[in-house]
């Protein structure tokens, strides 16, 4: 342990002991929908674990619950104490040293006060479940609040020491509405907690919103190119931005968080698995052909792939079907994680793919909001659906067709999959189209992506 860059480490990071507030360049903008849910959590007595993608604003998030306890929960400026765990690597032999050392420095025992630690990226500390598991079983008052960028291996980690005393919460890049307030945009009250599958709360939201449809048609092309990672906005500048996305970005996710976490054999063939994705993300794939295509043995595949799962990376969808053994040999598809990093790394413009792309990491944000570990799905019988919505709750069939005049053919495989399943709804989503039909008896909502994505 080295107590002496401890002791300098601790005092630099936590400058509210002396500032008594966070900078803004710290702060950030806002994100509301993390802080309620911290704060909810947060009465349960239970610790905190943000998990997402590196650079998704798991930071940035901490930062602001530390801004909001300052000025809402009358917490005393000490009391509050930020650590970057990987900035420690090599320093401490556990999370206890930094505790201990906080109590020497400032006299405040976190066992028997009420004091907040929130540390960043804790996943890379060895057998860091066991360490908060110690305050948790000596009944300590101070209160954790912690983050991670694997979210499978976090998960891993807590299921047997914390089980039951640590919540999650799913970090994602921007969605679409956040990028809109960004922007400077709040969408009018008539687009808060709409049901997606009743045409009246979606028509009285489009009516709403239309007078600004010029401008959010305008961001959601920027936003394909950008992506949903906050920096952008101190970045500002296009072709720095795409070299931020692929040197910065892109190297710490693979090498950082997967390479190095999951002690891969082969980072070069890991890197060809996910360019390779980045390409074809949105379509069809057998792991017996991605195997063949990349010369990689299917096994090996298979475990790189889960890799990159854990690491909120990609996303790999199953055929909807009540036979779930018959699922494995079907063909899956994979998403790729983030629209704006995808773009850089292929340079792919194609709108109807990155609308497919973008569409399907909303609905699974949506749906974690449902399930801890959210399934997506697409239907392939005689006709093809992209995604198929499940959260227990709701079962909606959602087809992509991101142009002006969608027709009759696009609609074939909803009102298969609907008939195959006994529903009434699915949605078509469409560049500029909002109408309702009725087709072999089902219900059909044609509805513009600009408009579909806030409402998720």
């Amino acid at each position: 342990m080295d107590k002496e860059f401890i002791i300098s480490y601790l005092k630099t990071r936590n400058y509210w002991w002396q500032t008594r507030e966070v900078s803004a360049a710290d702060k950030g903008i806002v994100r509301h929908e993390y802080l309620e849910k911290i704060r909810e959590i947060e009465k349960l007595e239970r610790i905190v674990c943000l998990s997402g993608i590196r650079r998704s604003g798991k930071t940035t998030i901490l930062y602001q619950c530390i801004d909001h306890l300052l000025k809402n929960a009358d917490a005393e400026p000490q009391k509050i104490v930020y650590a970057k765990v990987d900035d420690l690597l090599g320093k401490i032999d556990s999370i206890h040293d930094i505790l201990n050392i906080y109590h020497e420095l400032t006299g405040i025992n976190p066992v028997e006060e009420n004091v907040y630690i929130l540390l960043d990226e804790i996943h890379v500390q060895k057998e860091w479940q066991l360490q908060l598991k110690y305050y948790l079983d000596a009944h300590a008052k101070c209160r954790f609040v912690v983050s991670g960028s694997s979210k499978t291996l976090l998960y891993k980690d807590a299921s047997e020491s914390l089980a039951g005393r640590i919540r999650f919460i799913d970090v994602f890049p921007l969605t679409f509405k956040e990028f809109l307030e960004f922007n400077g945009i709040t969408l009018p009250k008539e687009t808060i907690q709409v049901s997606i599958d009743n045409f009246k709360q979606i028509e009285s939201a489009y009516f709403a919103v239309v007078t600004q449809k010029q401008r959010l048609s305008y961001l959601l092309n920027q936003y394909f190119d950008i992506g949903g990672y906050p920096e952008w906005f101190k970045i500002k500048d296009m072709e720095q931005w795409r070299r931020v996305l692929v040197d910065d970005y892109f190297s710490l996710i693979l090498f950082r968080d997967i390479v190095s976490v999951f002690r891969v054999k082969d980072p070069l063939l890991l890197e060809k698995l996910v360019r390779d994705i980045a390409v074809f993300s949105t379509n069809r794939f057998s792991y017996k052909g991605l195997s063949e295509r990349l010369g990689m043995d299917r096994e090996t595949l298979k475990l790189y792939l889960y890799y990159l799962r854990s690491s909120m990376l990609i996303s790999i969808a199953d055929v909807y079907t009540y036979a779930k053994k018959a699922v494995e040999k079907r063909e899956k598809k994979l998403y790729f994680c983030e629209e704006g990093l995808r773009r850089a790394l292929t340079l792919d413009r194609d709108d109807g793919k990155s609308a497919k792309n973008v569409v399907a990491w909303h609905l699974i944000k949506r749906g974690y909001r449902s399930k801890v570990f959210f399934e997506p799905y697409y239907w392939k019988n005689k006709h093809e659906v992209d995604f198929i919505y499940d959260d227990s709750e709701l079962v909606l069939p959602v087809e992509v067709k991101y142009r002006e005049h969608p027709v009759s053919a696009d609609t074939r495989g909803l009102i298969e999959f609907m008939h195959t399943f006994n529903l009434n709804q699915g949605i078509i989503v469409t560049k500029d189209m909002l109408k309702k039909e009725i087709i072999a008896g089902k219900e059909i909502i044609f509805i513009p992506l600009w408009l579909f994505l806030p409402l998720l």
